[in-house]
């Protein structure tokens, strides 16, 4: 699968989202050495591993890795598309910086769910959340995931199409898209 990007797609209201660049390595760097990331992988403190990192993204087909800014081209996040197989993908990374507001933090994860379903083409979203992540497993269920199953320290959800087109007038009603 060729890489697409459709900027056009990845803009909203509050956030618009843009493919991460190698200047961005400090800022992500900065954000997952964060008390933010806590329910995150835990991300080594090394501007040029993560420069190394997003420079091996540019080789890849099946990755998308964004940087969820706001209207003014401020960094307010990172989200990303990865773990490719056939029509199913892995939305993950999602992580904001205390600047981002609701609104914003929603509609970033949103314009990604948006752009992987209806630009890319894929029908299955399968990702996991800590268990004591208690909001974000909150917000996916009311989205319509669902666990398909579970470990000590997470639950892996399911979220198709489908169910993401059923019930995305939840989380614009929540940001007033």
């Amino acid at each position: 699968m060729a890489k697409i990007i459709q900027q056009e797609a990845l803009q909203g209201k509050y956030v618009n989202l843009r493919e991460i660049t190698l200047n961005d390595a400090a800022f992500v760097v900065a954000l997952r050495c964060s008390p933010k990331a806590k329910y995150l992988n835990p991300t080594k403190n090394d501007v040029s591993l993560q420069q190394r990192y997003i420079a091996n993204y540019f080789h890849k087909k099946d990755e998308w890795y964004f940087i969820v800014e706001d209207k003014v081209g401020k960094a307010l996040g990172t989200i990303r598309i990865y773990n490719v197989c056939g029509t199913r993908f892995e939305a993950g990374s999602w992580l904001m910086s205390n600047e981002a507001n609701i609104a914003q933090s929603l509609e970033g994860e949103y314009l990604l769910k948006n752009y992987a379903y209806h630009i890319l083409g894929f029908h299955v979203n399968h990702f996991e959340v800590r268990k004591a992540n208690k909001k974000v497993i909150q917000f996916h269920k009311a989205y319509g995931a669902r666990i398909v199953r579970e470990c000590e320290m997470d639950y892996f959800f399911e979220l198709t199409k489908d169910e993401f087109d059923y019930n995305k007038h939840k989380i614009l009603e929540i940001i007033h898209a």
